[in-house]
């Protein structure tokens, strides 16, 4: 029996991509992601680096990943990314997707764990998920979007209202150079 369930534990985290220094049982603290502290301003550079999340959030919970993007020398420079997930995943870019949330172009991926990712540049901002690119928002289809976003940020943070968002990563590389950071886990414990 001890050899059946070492076979088949083997055989589940080889199919899952799991290792055997993962933590099984739960969502855990993957390396290199940093938990998510609502309020506090965390010192990043989002231009050209991409801001990953990782998020269990379903389509139909009713939460919210919410990020905002800041510079620190203009407290009223300000930029929010807010991704619903209602019965449908919706969306909203500050001053550049209109004034109300709105379904993504593309349908976003359904997984039990997903890793939303925000792209900035100084002309344009991308959302994806797990490595599907969603929407693309480029500055200049707006005068109130390309004053908002068309400026250098050096912060983000999680604000109250952000109720999906669990772990942090940023891409160092630039978000050019991968699709997203994987790191998989296996989500159910072993009796």
């Amino acid at each position: 029996m001890r050899a059946l369930f070492v076979l088949l534990v083997t055989v589940v985290t080889t199919a899952l991509g799991t290792t055997a220094s993962e933590t099984p049982g739960g969502f855990g603290h993957p390396t290199g992601w940093v938990a998510v502290k609502r309020g506090k301003k965390v010192h990043v550079n989002p231009e050209n680096h991409a801001i990953q999340i990782k998020s269990r959030a379903e389509r139909g919970s009713f939460r919210a990943i919410v990020v905002d993007f800041r510079y620190s020398e203009h407290i009223s420079t300000h930029g929010r990314v807010i991704v619903f997930m209602g019965y449908t995943e919706l969306f909203l870019i500050s001053k550049c997707s209109g004034s109300s949330l709105k379904p993504f172009p593309v349908v976003p991926p359904t997984a039990a764990e997903r890793t939303w990712t925000v792209a900035k540049s100084s002309s344009s901002l991308t959302i994806s998920c797990n490595g599907v690119l969603l929407v693309e928002q480029r500055f200049d289809d707006a005068v109130a979007c390309e004053v908002e976003w068309g400026v250098r940020m050096d912060h983000i943070s999680f604000p109250s209202i952000d109720t999906a968002s669990e772990f942090y990563y940023q891409n160092e590389e630039g978000y050019n150079t991968a699709a997203y950071h994987t790191s998989k886990f296996i989500t159910t414990e072993l009796q």
